[in-house]
C-alpha cells in the first residue's frame, strides 16, 4: 500500500469517527434536564413564573422560547448566549452556563428539542427537599374520633383516682396538647396502688396516645384493656411484671413507635409479638430478658427499629496484687563483732543508703562513719538525707540478741570488728 492510500485511508476513518460523534444525539435527561431544573425552574417554575415565563412544561416552554430545530430563533438561547452584565441573561443570578451547556442546549435545539411527553421539571432544590422527605422514616396517620361520653366518663374516673389507692391518689390523665382530643395517661406516680382492675377505664378512651404503666402491678391480663387502643403511640411498661405472654395482648398496636421494656420479663420470644409494629422506632430493652441476638432478630423484620439493651459496662478483671520481692538480708559479717561467734541471721543491724556510691563509702571504711549512725533500719540515707533504696544496703549480724543490742547502743565501740 502506498504512502498516498494509507493516509487517505487514516483520513477516512478519522472521518467516519467525527460522523459518528456529530450524530450522536443530546440526550435531555442527561444534558438539558439537570441544567433547567438547576438553573432556570426557581424563577419559571409552578412556584413562580417571572416575566410570565413558566419553562417547566413542554407546553409551556415551546414556542417563541423554545422553537424546535431552530436555536437562533429560540428565545432561550438568545438569553442565555448575552453578555454576562447583560441585564436579560439568564440565569439572572449566580455564575452563566458554561459553554458545554449552551452548546448542549443549542444542539438539543436544533435536533427537534426531544422533551418526553408528560415530563414535568422539578427545581433542584424542590427535588432536593422531596428527596429528603422521601428518606424520612413514615409515621403513622392517628385520627382523633369524637369524643364519647363513655371516654369522658373514663377520664373522669381515672382522673378523679376513684379506687386507687388508701389515699386516692389519682393518676395523671390529660389532653396531650392544646387543641387535640388526644389523651396522655400516666400511672407511674402512684404505680405501687394500680393493678389490673384500676386500669379497666382505659379501654374506652379511643384517643388514648401515650400511656405509662411503669411501677403498676399490673400483668398480662390488664394490658387486655388496652388492646384496641389503636391511637396508642407511646407506651412504658417499665418495672412491671409483664412477660412475653403480655405482649401478645398488644400485637395489635400497629401505630406503636415507642415502647418501654425497662426490668420486665419479657425475653426474645415475646418480640415476636412486636413484628407487625410497622412504626415502631424504639424498643428500651435493659434489665429484661432481651438479648442482642434477639434484637438483631426483630431488625430483620423491623429495619427502622432501634432496640436499645442499655449501657454494659465492660468486665473488669481484679487487678492481681504484684508480690514485691523480699530483699533477703544476708549479714555482711560472718562473725558477731561482739562475741565472735557465728552470726544468727535473724539478728541484723541495717544501714540503708540512697545509692550505690553510699554504700560502697560506708562499706570501705564503716569506722570513718560510724558516727553518722542512727539506728538499725533508717528510712534516710546518713550521707546525703535523701529517701533510701531498699535494695541498697549494709547489713551486720550478731550471734544473738544481747550482741544486737550492745552494737546498737555503742556503735562505734565494736564497728571496726565488722569484717567479712
Amino acid at each position: 500500500m502506498t504512502m498516498r492510500k494509507i493516509i487517505a485511508t487514516i483520513a477516512a476513518i478519522g472521518a467516519i469517527g467525527l460522523s459518528g460523534a456529530a450524530d450522536e444525539k443530546v440526550d435531555f435527561s442527561k444534558s438539558i434536564q439537570g441544567v433547567l431544573e438547576a438553573r432556570c425552574i426557581d424563577c419559571h417554575g409552578p412556584k413562580k413564573q417571572k416575566g410570565d415565563l413558566r419553562l417547566d412544561k413542554k407546553e409551556t416552554a415551546f414556542g417563541e422560547i423554545i422553537q424546535a430545530g431552530k436555536s437562533i430563533e429560540s428565545e432561550l438561547f438568545k438569553r442565555i448566549t448575552l453578555p454576562a452584565d447583560h441585564e436579560d441573561i439568564m440565569p439572572p443570578k449566580g455564575d452563566p452556563l458554561t459553554k458545554d451547556q449552551i452548546e448542549a442546549i443549542k444542539k438539543w435545539i436544533d435536533e427537534g428539542a426531544n422533551w418526553p411527553d408528560g415530563l414535568v421539571l422539578i427545581s433542584a432544590k424542590d427535588r432536593a427537599e422531596a428527596k429528603a422527605a422521601a428518606a424520612r422514616l413514615p409515621e403513622p396517620e392517628i385520627k382523633q374520633v369524637p369524643v364519647s361520653d363513655a371516654e369522658k366518663a373514663a377520664i373522669a374516673k381515672l382522673a378523679s383516682g376513684e379506687g386507687v389507692g388508701e389515699d386516692y391518689a389519682a393518676p395523671l390523665v390529660m389532653a396531650l396538647a392544646q387543641d387535640t382530643k388526644l389523651i396522655y395517661a400516666n400511672f407511674r406516680l402512684v404505680g405501687k396502688f394500680v393493678k389490673d382492675e384500676h386500669i379497666v377505664p382505659l379501654a374506652d378512651i379511643r384517643n388514648l396516645s401515650e400511656l405509662d404503666l411503669g411501677n403498676t402491678q399490673i400483668s398480662a391480663v390488664g394490658l387486655q384493656h388496652i388492646s384496641k387502643a389503636s391511637s396508642l403511640t407511646k407506651l412504658s411498661l417499665a418495672n412491671t411484671a409483664i412477660d412475653d405472654s403480655g405482649l401478645k395482648h398488644i400485637e395489635g398496636l400497629s401505630n406503636l413507635m415507642s415502647l418501654n421494656l425497662y426490668n420486665t420479663k419479657v425475653t426474645d420470644a415475646g418480640l415476636a409479638s412486636l413484628k407487625n409494629m410497622k412504626f415502631l422506632r424504639k424498643v428500651y430493652g435493659w434489665q429484661s430478658g432481651i438479648t442482642e441476638n434477639g434484637a438483631a432478630e426483630l431488625k430483620k423484620t423491623l429495619p427502622n427499629v432501634d432496640v436499645n439493651l442499655g449501657f454494659k459496662l465492660a468486665k473488669v478483671e481484679p487487678k492481681k496484687e504484684e508480690k514485691k520481692e523480699e530483699v533477703k538480708q544476708v549479714s555482711f559479717n560472718k562473725k558477731c563483732p561482739v562475741s565472735g561467734k557465728d552470726v544468727d541471721q535473724t539478728k541484723l543491724y541495717t544501714i540503708n543508703f540512697c545509692c550505690n556510691n553510699c554504700l560502697n563509702n560506708f562499706t570501705k571504711d564503716p569506722v570513718k562513719h560510724v558516727a553518722k549512725l542512727k539506728g538499725s533500719d533508717n528510712k534516710k540515707c546518713i550521707f546525703q538525707d535523701k529517701d533510701v533504696d531498699a535494695g541498697k544496703k549494709f547489713v551486720i549480724g550478731f550471734c544473738c540478741g544481747n550482741c544486737l543490742g550492745g552494737f546498737t547502743k555503742d556503735p562505734a565501740k565494736h564497728i571496726a570488728k565488722v569484717k567479712k
